[in-house]
């Protein structure tokens, strides 16, 4: 024999042909609508489970001014909780935005009331003096995102490297599952970030 004499090996690249329901009989035609029942449905196919390392989609943010506000206001007190990254990194885009304003008013008050002579940074000040609350409750919500113990922020007092540290773990994603301080805010959609 020689090739092509047999056919081998036959594969079906189509799909498989399906399952039909039976026709109902004449009689079953006359039958109520409740008695009949609806055809069965196919199997689904089973579903991949998670490629390893992935995280499911992320739920969109509020924005980082809506972020900012929040955090002087409503949660100005919250050290319990989760914070996002973009919420941390909209608070202090912000933080530093009014640094900036205020520095700037300073030196125009003082040009107009002492002539420039003598500088007084007094909205740089207040400014500073009403920040440190919701700075520190922040970056606490965004080391309890991680997993991390708020008590970590008190490695920023360890001089040279201790504000490195934490800007480093600032910079870490969320984690996408929920831990002792609540569901993932970036993560999980039925997570409310500001309750």
């Amino acid at each position: 024999m020689g090739l092509g004499d047999e056919a081998r090996d036959i594969y079906s690249l189509g799909p498989a042909p399906q399952a039909t329901a039976p026709e109902p009989a004449p009689s079953a035609v006359s039958a109520p609508a409740a008695a009949v029942q609806a055809p069965l449905s196919q199997p689904q196919a089973p579903t991949a489970p998670p490629a390893y390392g992935s995280k499911p989609p992320a739920v969109p943010g509020d924005g980082v001014w809506t972020y900012f506000i929040r955090s002087i206001t409503k949660n100005y007190f919250r050290f319990t909780g989760r914070a996002r990254r973009q919420e941390y990194w909209g608070y202090t885009l912000f933080n530093v935005l009014t640094y900036v304003v205020a520095f700037m008013l300073d030196v125009i008050l003082s040009v107009i009331l002492s002539g420039g002579d003598d500088f007084a940074p007094w909205l740089t000040l207040l400014w500073f003096l009403y920040q440190i609350i919701p700075s520190i409750a922040v970056t606490v919500r965004r080391l309890h995102d991680q997993d991390l113990s708020g008590w970590l922020y008190l490695i920023t007092f360890v001089p040279y490297i201790g504000w490195l540290v934490i800007f480093v773990f600032m910079l870490i994603d969320s984690r996408p599952e929920s831990n002792v301080h609540g569901p993932s805010p970036k993560y999980d959609p039925a997570a409310t970030a500001f309750a």
